[in-house]
């Protein structure tokens, strides 16, 4: 199993820091950054991809330095970007082309293998079309066709739903859930059903800093008896910024009964999601953090 690890990892802007002493690890199988915007899952997405500097700290792939790996590290990755560049002039084809031949593919495999990737992304019909004629959508689907071109072994997503309607957002998930055995896969985001039903590893964070990192079952297991549903008639006894709404119900996280008429749920990774958030302390108390 391939792993890259984050060992006291910092990066600052000036006076800002962006994200301050992580640690943690990501293996093979898909690994979720989960956190609002601001909580540096960007950040790390693009330090682990070597495209900024650290200011402290290290990462490595198995064992070995990145930055001392240099262009053998480099081979094995694909990024895509939360605002992908693209040649607009480009036909789909060519630009996938380009790619292939950026990534060292054999001359004689690119043609079978950008057909491979379009028809995954449902973009078949639009190969020979140019990419200025695509909405905002098919944009999408064609950086994530460019990033998975030649499966690589580290695979980085960075808001991968952005413009995708519901139906292309589970295409996605299938795509990855095929190459899960054979990559590591990072998957940004801050929308919840992005990664509820397929990820093995969630990270949650919080203003830089690491607040979860485990299985998601295993973290829901240890807030369990802490996440409550809230009925109409207790919402007013409860601070309105301690409350948030999943489908029908309203919520919060308490350590104990938070209002007369609560009613303990169980927990999903909304939830998690949630803590992370409202009350960042609840994971450290319980240990939520070890592997």
């Amino acid at each position: 199993m391939n792993k890259i690890k984050l060992e006291n990892l910092s990066k600052r802007y000036g006076k800002r820091t962006a994200i301050d002493g992580i640690t943690c690890e990501f293996s093979t199988g898909i690994n979720a950054l989960l956190g609002p915007n601001g909580a540096g899952k960007t950040t790390i997405m693009n330090c682990i991809s070597g495209v900024i500097s650290v200011t402290g700290g290290k990462i490595t792939y198995n064992d070995k330095d990145v930055f001392s790996m240099g262009e053998e590290y480099r081979s094995k990755l694909s990024f895509q970007f939360q605002s992908q560049p693209f040649y607009l002039s480009y036909t789909a084809h060519d630009f996938l082309e380009f790619s292939a031949l950026l990534k060292g593919m054999d001359k004689a495999d690119i043609n079978k293998e950008i057909k491979r990737v379009l028809s995954l992304v449902n973009l078949s019909e639009n190969e020979n079309d140019k990419i200025k004629s695509f909405s905002g959508g098919m944009k999408q689907r064609l950086a994530i066709a460019q990033t998975i071109l030649n499966s690589p072994e580290i695979l980085i997503f960075d808001e991968p739903s952005a413009g995708l309607d519901p139906f292309e957002r589970e295409q996605f998930k299938r795509i990855i859930m095929q190459m899960k055995e054979q990559s590591i896969i990072i998957i940004s985001t801050h929308i919840v059903s992005d990664i509820d039903t397929i990820c093995d590893n969630l990270i949650i964070l919080n203003k830089g800093s690491v607040i979860a990192n485990n299985k998601p079952e295993i973290l829901c297991e240890r807030i369990k008896g802490k996440v409550w549903s809230i009925p109409k008639e207790d919402i007013k006894d409860i601070p309105f910024n301690k409350i948030y709404f999943e489908d029908t119900d309203s919520k919060t996280i308490s350590k104990t009964k938070p209002t007369k008429h609560a009613v303990i749920s169980k927990p999903t990774l909304n939830d998690l999601y949630f803590c992370g958030q409202l009350n960042k302390n609840i994971f450290s108390d319980i240990g939520g953090d070890d592997k």
